[in-house]
């Protein structure tokens, strides 16, 4: 029997900060997505520009030490695509409304078999090509309800 076929989500930098940050509501939708991801049911991936900005807020929110190590953590659970000049180039042409959704999206569509992106800005990506949802709705989606 062949090696099941691993799902790709794309996390927007939004998730990503609510996750590290518990932030409240919204923590408790991105620790079911990233469990998935740690269980081995799903690849996780994000940008390097997420990791960047999600380091930068998170050393304001708490300290550096702590954000290097909540970095460091995330990136033994997440894949990280480059942003490219090409990427940058793209959503400076703006096909979505706001520039770094741009990116993000971009950047997504760089990644072979990727399945959805998630975010909690939705409406910033109702021009996307990609599938998009809210960490609220993953559970109902990944069961394909």
């Amino acid at each position: 029997m062949g090696a099941r076929k691993m799902r790709n989500i794309f996390l927007d930098t939004n998730v990503i900060i609510d996750f590290l940050g518990d932030r409240k509501p919204f923590s408790k939708f991105a620790l079911r997505i990233f469990e998935r991801g740690y269980n081995q049911e799903i690849e996780l991936w994000t940008s390097s520009n997420s990791i960047t900005t999600a380091y930068y807020i998170l050393d304001k929110l708490t300290n550096r030490e702590n954000a290097f190590n909540l970095i460091a953590v995330l990136l033994t659970q997440i894949k990280v695509q480059a942003v490219t000049h090409e990427h940058l180039v793209l959503a400076s042409q703006g096909r979505l409304i706001d520039f770094e959704d741009g990116v993000q999206h971009y950047c997504a569509l760089s990644i072979k078999q990727l399945e959805t992106l998630v975010t909690r800005n939705k409406k910033d990506f109702k021009n996307s090509s990609l599938n998009v949802i809210a960490p609220d709705e993953f559970q109902r989606w990944l069961e394909g309800k």
